[in-house]
């Protein structure tokens, strides 16, 4: 069981993280039938705050498990309790993990949370670790995204794992999901992070919480959607731990956009820029000369130095670029054809996007040589 932080109960610090574990225990606690009382849990509810029902709560267990002479049921002072209170490791406390059921033995919250979850087991955090041996990263990133996995076990007891698509991704799975609806990237083939194997999104899928009465959700999604509808705040926390425990140095990934949460890469973005960095791999993975500028790229279409503009990186793989025939006769200007080459018509642009595209799909092939610099 996670312990406590600071005291809990009458004139004590009460932090929500400590209330809300000591409530979730005696929530989780069954209280013995009496000649008057049905047993039932010494509390009805948790929310992390702090009253007269939690110092109720703790009173009873009190009286029925601390300040008691077991054998004859009468009333014993107790020198390691305060009456009223729960201190970390005093006999409260104690007698609470004695008490509570195996089930809930290991229960945890995050510092500043109010929603209690149970701790993952070996075997959970070995499942997830077993998923990621099977995906496909850039062996430097893998290292990364391991030890995230290993740190968010060790520091707050969740097997967290990679989201579905959320490691190595193709030029035409990100094209897919560039068209998806509801839209969930603005990245087009070979501008997303995923598409080199150096970046990932984790997630939170099987993370076993308690609702306020104690019902376990064991169904939660990669992305928190259950506890996000039940309360945005708490599932926040979630988030914001697990982007702590990604960017500190004992795993030195970095965070992406603020809105995708479960993403963490392998560099910072405001030293990268995803296009350029795309115009240069594309250059040395094939056989044309690139650049980007004003939001399209440019493209030198295998003749001369002049780059015309081509499009977006999502209408170059669609065999929609924008490259016309009147590129193509200045290209060819700079470049001379073989007498008799044929005139340029739009069947020569239909080929040049097919061109184009293919230079995108060496650059994909060649996704583990991609730098970032």
């Amino acid at each position: 069981m996670q312990l406590i932080t600071g005291a809990v109960g009458q004139g004590a610090a009460n932090a929500a993280h400590d209330v809300a574990l000591v409530q979730a225990i005696l929530l989780k606690t069954t209280r013995a039938a009496t000649a008057t009382c049905a047993a039932a849990p010494y509390l009805a509810s948790y929310d992390g705050v702090y009253g007269p029902a939690t110092l109720a709560a703790i009173q009873a267990f009190q009286a029925d498990h601390v300040f008691v002479n077991t054998t004859t049921q009468q009333c014993v002072p107790n020198p390691n309790a305060t009456a009223g209170q729960v201190l970390p490791n005093d006999a409260t406390w104690t007698q609470l993990l004695a008490r509570v059921p195996a089930a809930f033995a290991e229960l945890r919250v995050l510092p500043g949370g109010k929603r209690v979850y149970l701790q993952a087991t070996a075997a959970q955090l070995q499942t997830r670790i077993m998923e990621l041996v099977a995906m496909t990263f850039a062996p430097v990133f893998r290292v990364k995204v391991r030890a995230c996995i290993d740190q968010m076990h060790a520091q707050h007891g969740i097997a967290v794992g990679v989201c579905p698509q959320g490691d190595r991704r193709t030029f035409a799975a990100q094209y897919a999901l560039l068209l998806q609806v509801p839209s969930v990237t603005n990245a087009g083939p070979g501008e997303s992070n995923h598409n080199f194997g150096m970046a990932t999104d984790i997630g939170f899928k099987d993370l076993a919480w308690l609702q306020a009465n104690g019902t376990v959700d064991n169904n939660e999604t990669w992305w928190l959607h259950h506890l996000n509808a039940n309360n945005m705040a708490q599932a926040n926390l979630f988030w914001e731990a697990l982007r702590t425990v990604g960017t500190g140095c004992l795993v030195g990934a970095f965070r992406g956009p603020v809105h995708d949460r479960p993403h963490l890469q392998n560099w910072n973005d405001a030293t990268v820029s995803t296009p350029a960095r795309l115009a240069a791999h594309l250059q040395a993975s094939g056989t044309m000369q690139w650049s980007h500028s004003g939001g399209v790229y440019r493209c030198n279409l295998g003749m001369g130095t002049s780059k015309y503009p081509v499009g977006t990186a999502a209408q170059i793989w669609n065999l929609q670029a924008t490259v016309t025939v009147a590129n193509i006769i200045q290209a060819r200007a700079e470049k001379p054809m073989p007498p008799g080459s044929p005139p340029v018509t739009a069947a020569t642009v239909t080929a040049m996007r097919q061109a184009l595209r293919a230079q995108f799909d060496l650059a994909d092939t060649n996704w583990q040589n991609w730098t970032a610099s």
